[in-house]
């Protein structure tokens, strides 16, 4: 059962903003505290879900869990808060929660104009579609032929990127589809498997789960293996915090570093002898590594002890660890042909 904090967010979230702006200083409420809240939406197995016992599981609230290692001293310090795809900024502008992770697109419209920031993107993924098995449509070529002889319909949520990408590319390819606008992802998905629509869009990544998830029969539903958009997807902060936005990307970039330099949550410890400079610094060996963020040395070992690298994270969750089985692709490493990369720790 979702908590009765959560509800309200989602209640007060329809409704108009009229409070203060929130001030700057969250590390300090985090430390006062002892406790990172963090807004996370429900995006399905492998990204953000509840289990049976009330517990948020998935890939961005482990994310949510390595910063609370960092900045509240453990992972199991979170107080996860739920929102959606319509309340998010409003939450996070209002200051409700320190921290947004879920699958929100990094766009220059957003970073400029909502009052929030884009630390780092920590998925790279695209928008997609999937359909009924039924119906023999299992690409997009398989698309536009049908889409040429009959009508076909498509599910998507409003106010989302997914509804303007879909704008975009129909208007791109004169794809004659029929456009279903519904309020929130489970009416989306609702109309789709109760065959209100012949296809369903969003990120590719959020339907593997979904299909997981949701479906009434998975094998009857076929994911599509092209994307129509880019959708780099990042934590989301507050516009008027920027020590706080270099936590949150630090936090992420410490996941990729430690994965490129081998460090695992199971050899840590031992790994703070080894001869590379930034390993040791990484892992708390070089006195005033954390002073720059506000921070103690040990964040980073904390971080990764108790959560993980980016590769054992995205493992348990998307990879090949997890029901889902998606391959790494955009999100393996750039020595691995992907376009994780992490900045150098030095001078």
């Amino acid at each position: 059962m979702r908590s009765a904090r959560s509800l309200a967010v989602l209640l007060v979230g329809t409704l108009l903003c009229v409070g203060e702006p929130a001030e700057a200083g969250t590390l300090e409420r985090v430390h006062d505290a002892g406790l990172l809240r963090c807004g996370v939406t429900a995006s399905g197995r492998g990204l953000s879900t509840m289990d049976q016992s009330g517990r948020w599981e998935g890939f961005y609230t482990d994310m949510c869990r390595a910063l609370a290692a960092a900045v509240a001293g453990g992972a199991d310090r979170v107080d996860f808060v739920e929102v959606t795809s319509a309340n998010r900024f409003d939450v996070l502008r209002r200051g409700e929660v320190d921290v947004v992770m879920g699958a929100t697109t990094w766009t220059q419209q957003r970073d400029t104009t909502l009052g929030v920031n884009f630390p780092v993107v920590y998925l790279y993924d695209g928008q997609s579609f999937m359909a009924h098995r039924s119906s023999g449509i299992a690409s997009l070529m398989d698309l536009a032929k049908l889409a040429a002889r009959t009508t076909v319909s498509v599910c998507v949520v409003e106010h989302t990127t997914s509804m303007r990408n879909l704008e975009a590319w129909l208007a791109q390819t004169g794809t004659p589809l029929a456009t279903k606008r519904t309020r929130s992802s489970d009416g989306a998905l609702s109309a789709f498997f109760n065959h209100h629509c012949d296809l369903i869009t969003n990120d590719r990544i959020g339907l593997y789960g979904k299909r997981l998830d949701d479906a009434p029969n998975g094998d009857g539903y076929v994911v599509f293996p092209e994307v129509i958009s880019k959708e780099p997807l990042g934590p989301m902060v507050r516009a008027d915090d920027k020590r706080w936005f270099d936590i949150v990307r630090w936090v992420v970039l410490a996941t990729v570093l430690a994965e490129e330099k081998r460090i695992t949550a199971a050899n840590a410890e031992a790994m703070k002898a080894s001869d590379d400079a930034e390993v040791r610094k990484l892992l708390g060996g070089r006195p005033g590594f954390g002073s720059g963020l506000g921070l103690d040395d040990a964040w980073g070992w904390r971080v990764i002890t108790q959560v993980g690298n980016y590769g054992e994270i995205y493992d348990r969750h998307l990879g090949k660890g997890s029901a889902l089985g998606i391959e790494r692709g955009p999100n393996a490493l750039w020595i691995n042909g992907g376009l994780l990369y992490a900045p150098p720790l030095g001078e």
